[in-house]
């Protein structure tokens, strides 16, 4: 077995042992499945990858003989001894010819066999940058998923600092109506309340682009949407395992490798040129004139051409390939560090959302603790009203940074297992047909 298969049998292994049978809620893998495969993104890339294989065809055909017919009707004016004895001197007349000739590439310098090896790491590539836009569409699937549920419970948290703030209101009210509180008290009273509708409305508004940008990614708008379950169990225990993982399974990564493929192959075909052509030629013709009557034609012949001088063409279009090559080389290294980057990032991100979630819930309880003795303080003429607002809006925003650490968290993970390449392994969503390759596309391995 080869380094090569090693390798991908341990990510496949890692795979399966990285997607428990509910490592994800119903509804997301749902999402996900309906964005990949409608997704215009995807689709455009899966068209991509059908045209590659068309471009395959078309480099086999050069294997097949070609048949060609040709047919020609028309007047012929002669002058010749020959017409001129018979009487015919400068007469003109009727001239029917048909024929037909097939030609069978003997050799070419491996031109066809280039471009079939060409065409296959055309394909390899293309199906490669499909599986590549379907695990990007998933990720932003996810993004707008968990985005649509953080701004609902942030529209509720709005809702519920409202009520609160309404409340506190009809009291203030009460209480200056009656004589017992001031009127600046009132005032306060009022303008937190109108801070907490204004409140209220940017996260409603939050959530409407959210469930804008979901229907972008999905296609359709949220439905039924519940909170993913954690995907922490299953993430690489470290940093560096998770990048060996991503150089070894990142769909980018191997389109990568076949962009490299395909530019050495397209060097082959260039170098074809500097080779002698050989074909053989098989050909029948019928011609009918008044002058000769009815001649049959037939051939059978051996063509041998070999180019001598095109002006160097041949020998710069080699050199555009040679440099081609170096161009698919850099480009990737530049995709295997932008997936090392992707990849640290993202598990930085959860390394930092998961050391901030403890200190967010306990500023939610402290904070929550803080409003309920405000509120029992200021009953008592302990507290004034500004300490018990400032106490209610310390809550309000103690909890909605608390969620939006949580979804920070959740969403991370998934982050780190798209950088690998094995989100929708992860997620049991099957890619796209077109991200699925043909055994035997390529004529020689890499």
């Amino acid at each position: 077995m080869t380094t090569a298969w090693c390798r991908l049998a341990s990510v496949l292994l890692w795979a399966a042992m990285a997607a428990p049978p509910h490592a994800a809620a119903q509804a997301l893998q749902q999402a996900v499945e309906q964005a990949v495969h409608t997704n215009p993104e995807v689709l455009a890339a899966g068209s991509r990858r059908l045209a590659a294989d068309e471009g395959l065809k078309q480099a086999r055909a050069g294997y097949l003989p070609r048949v060609d017919v040709n047919a020609a009707t028309g007047r012929v004016r002669l002058d010749s001894h020959s017409t001129r004895a018979m009487g015919l001197a400068d007469s003109s007349y009727a001239s029917h010819l048909a024929g037909v000739t097939i030609t069978q590439m003997l050799f070419d310098g491996f031109g066809v066999s280039s471009d079939v090896e060409r065409q296959g790491a055309r394909i390899e590539g293309a199906a490669y940058r499909v599986g590549a836009t379907a695990e990007d569409i998933a990720l932003r699937t996810v993004g707008v998923y968990v985005e649509v549920l953080r701004r609902q419970e942030t529209v509720a948290i709005g809702m519920a600092n409202l009520e609160a703030h309404q409340h506190i209101y009809d009291q203030i009210r009460l209480g200056a109506d009656n004589g017992v509180l001031r009127r600046a008290d009132l005032y306060q009273a009022e303008s937190r309340l109108a801070l907490a509708q204004a409140n209220l409305r940017a996260e409603q508004g939050a959530l409407q682009e959210a469930v804008t940008a979901f229907l972008r990614v999905v296609g359709a708008p949220p439905q039924g949407l519940s909170r993913p379950e954690s995907l922490a169990a299953v993430l690489p225990a470290t940093e560096r395992e998770a990048m060996l993982v991503a150089g070894a399974s990142h769909p980018a990564l191997g389109a990568g490798q076949a962009d490299i493929a395909e530019a050495e192959a397209a060097r082959s075909l260039a170098r074809s040129a500097m080779w002698p052509r050989l074909e053989l030629e098989v050909g029948a013709a019928r011609d009918r004139d008044r002058v000769l009557g009815t001649t049959d034609e037939r051939s059978v012949m051996l063509r041998v051409r070999y180019n001598l001088f095109r002006g160097n063409a041949d020998k710069a279009r080699i050199n555009e390939a040679g440099y081609q090559i170096q161009e698919a080389e850099q480009n990737l290294e530049r995709l295997r560090r932008q997936v090392q980057e992707s990849v640290s990032l993202a598990y930085n991100a959860y390394s930092t959302a998961q050391d901030r979630l403890a200190s967010l819930e306990q500023y939610v309880q402290a904070s929550d603790a803080t409003r309920v003795s405000y509120g029992r303080q200021f009953r008592i003429g302990q507290r004034s009203l500004l300490d018990l607002l400032n106490a209610e809006n310390e809550y309000f925003s103690a909890r909605t940074a608390y969620v939006t650490g949580q979804y920070t968290q959740l969403a991370s993970q998934y982050r780190i297992l798209a950088g690998m390449g094995l989100l929708l392994a992860t997620l049991q969503v099957a890619p796209p047909g077109e991200a699925l390759m043909q055994a035997g596309i390529r004529s020689r391995p890499r």
